[in-house]
């Protein structure tokens, strides 16, 4: 009975502890209230005075428009977020990022529910989102990687499906690219002027790099970057091709983790299926 109750008392802790850390009382800026007139998607909201608002620190899947096609859940996201706004009646509280705009003029926030739920949170624990961590605007980033590790120790909707699985980086085929997680070992470490490189191990020409632009560094442990070689690390980012060879960008720590020595788990089984 002690047992029960002690780890009962720990379960309340631990949750309380998770939901303080991604709380609005984490952030600095200050606090404005609105009322959202329409979900775009899972992480785009338009205002009731028509800003538009791209949510911090996610990225949900996309749905049908213009000449983008739909995404694996794209819709359930939207939909699940249109009633969870309805039952508030629509009403927000927003905490705008140290960097205010993106590149196509959205303002970037932190999204509260009246009752201090947070959206970013909500939507990664849920499945319906992965974490999208974008310097400077990383403050509750830490907090949502754990929101994220819910979901997908769950196999919750996206973690799911194939390209959100975790995939041998030795292995990879060339054609992939997008959004991976990847699971590889450090067999290359270059500083240059402008950025670091971590290269993955590669039974192929063209192995992967991890590359850190130098904007970034202050965000990490760069000595102990400088010392992975020959570690084993999980990452999860952007894949990209540049004249032939494979970059996978990281800007923020939550996307690397240093795998213990004598820990390494097999990889995961994936479904297609919801």
């Amino acid at each position: 009975m002690l047992l029960v109750s002690f780890l009962f008392l720990q379960a309340l802790t631990s949750s309380d502890a998770f939901a303080e850390q991604c709380s609005v009382n984490q952030l600095s800026s200050g606090i404005e209230t609105a009322r959202v007139k329409w979900v775009y998607d899972g992480d785009t909201l338009l205002l009731s005075d028509k800003r538009k608002i791209r949510i911090i620190g996610i990225d949900a899947p996309e749905v049908k428009h213009h000449q983008q096609s739909a995404q694996a859940y794209g819709a359930k996201a939207r939909e699940a977020l249109r009633e969870l706004l309805k039952k508030h009646h629509y009403r927000v509280q927003l905490s705008f990022g140290e960097e205010k705009k993106d590149r196509y003029g959205r303002l970037l926030a932190h999204v509260f529910l009246p009752d201090g739920t947070n959206l970013s949170s909500w939507l990664l624990k849920k499945g319906f989102a992965r974490i999208m961590p974008i310097p400077p605007n990383v403050r509750l980033a830490n907090c949502y990687k754990q929101a994220q590790a819910s979901a997908r120790q769950h196999n919750l909707r996206i973690w799911r499906q194939k390209s959100n699985q975790l995939r041998d980086a030795a292995q990879l085929p060339h054609t992939v690219k997008g959004h991976v997680r990847l699971r590889g070992t450090v067999k290359k470490i270059i500083t240059h002027k402008k950025s670091l490189l971590l290269e993955l191990d590669s039974k192929r020409n063209s192995p992967i790099k991890l590359t850190i632009r130098k904007k970034y560094w202050r965000y990490f442990n760069m000595n102990k970057l400088e010392t992975l070689y020959d570690r084993k690390v999980r990452v999860s980012g952007y894949l990209a091709n540049r004249h032939g060879k494979r970059i996978l960008y990281l800007s923020h720590p939550s996307q690397l983790e240093i795998i213990p020595v004598n820990r390494v788990k097999p990889l995961i089984k994936w479904s297609s299926t919801e």
